[in-house]
């Protein structure tokens, strides 16, 4: 793929910007499940994963402020090291790929995901089982690590976990944001030294700063007036398609 032009590359980041914002405060998720397959049909996979991560790290004080030190420790403590091996395992593997099948990978994890979700979604399945043990939670990790490296899809696998464990809301949400926060940096630094990163498109991330809040101001204002499930639907759909489309291209 060549080059995007200036333009085109704005255009990209305003756009992930919005949706960033938006998706943190009115759902918590999805980003990596809906913006990594859409992205990467116009974009190069490289480009959409190092300009997602910037935007992702630059979201994340939104929920840590909301959600501070109501997480749960014990999940924390059993999640984060095998979470982070398998980011560094799966950022160590896209080293190697083309860019054609990077976005066959990204495709085959967002819809993967998908599927799951459309499963989660009417509550039969739910991987914790009531309780969590440390190597069930040694595996999910580093599960989710590799879907985290590869697609930024690492709360597919984290969210179900926390569920079945019985934990509250603000309990799953704020666990996931700590899990998540950590982990981007993480991805910031693998993806600065397999070359996903430059200087231009960590300054064009950071310009798009303010499109960030507003996305997560308008995410926290319509949050009780979205239909959940309608909107839950939408974005599987969104990434059924677009997942598809990387797959079948």
């Amino acid at each position: 793929m060549t080059e995007p032009s200036f333009v085109a590359l704005a255009s990209a980041a305003g756009i992930a910007a919005l949706v960033v914002g938006f998706l943190k405060t009115s759902v918590g998720g999805g980003i990596g499940l809906v913006l990594t397959p859409v992205l990467s049909l116009f974009l190069s996979a490289q480009v959409v994963l190092g300009l997602t991560a910037i935007q992702l790290n630059l979201s994340d004080p939104i929920t840590l402020r909301y959600y501070w030190r109501q997480w749960d420790p014990r999940q924390l403590r059993l999640l984060l090291p095998t979470l982070l091996l398998g980011i560094l395992v799966g950022g160590w593997g896209l080293a190697g790929l083309s860019d054609a099948t990077l976005k066959k990978t990204i495709g085959l994890v967002a819809f993967s995901g998908a599927l799951v979700q459309l499963v989660i979604l009417p509550g039969w399945l739910r991987l914790g089982g009531g309780h969590s043990h440390w190597s069930v939670a040694s595996v999910l990790g580093l599960v989710a690590g590799g879907a985290s490296a590869v697609a930024h899809s690492g709360g597919i696998v984290i969210g179900p976990y926390l569920l079945g464990l019985g934990l509250s809301n603000a309990a799953v949400v704020a666990t996931s944001a700590a899990l998540v926060a950590v982990s981007n940096v993480l991805k910031l630094i693998t993806y600065w030294g397999i070359g996903f990163l430059s200087w231009p498109l960590v300054a064009l991330s950071l310009s798009s700063t303010p499109v960030i809040y507003l996305g997560a101001w308008l995410g926290y204002r319509l949050n009780r007036w979205i239909p959940r499930t309608w909107f839950a639907l939408t974005l599987i759909g969104i990434a059924l398609l677009g997942s598809l489309r990387l797959l079948l291209a």
